[in-house]
């Protein structure tokens, strides 16, 4: 049997319900990637072009740092990415 890992970001919570369902499903293990900086409400309004979120999916030089985590992936056969 292969050793699986879903690893995901997601700054609503969206795509976590959705990586905690696959991993449930296919048993994997989850591993989530976490921005530095939390993301707001306000940062999450699609509709303002100015909010945090808007200006990231713009312009790729404005994407998000992400906090450090150690994470041995090489012991892992798949690996399903979910952003």
């Amino acid at each position: 049997m292969s050793k699986k890992l879903v690893a995901f970001f997601s700054a609503s919570g969206t795509t976590k319900k959705v990586a905690e369902m696959i991993a449930e499903e296919v048993k994997a293990d989850l591993f989530e990637i976490e921005p530095k900086v939390p993301y707001t409400k306000l940062d999450l309004d699609w509709m303002n072009k100015k909010s945090r979120s808007s200006v990231e999916m713009s312009d790729k030089k404005y994407r998000p740092a992400i906090m450090k985590k150690e994470m041995d992936m090489s012991s892992y056969d798949e690996i399903l990415l979910g952003a």
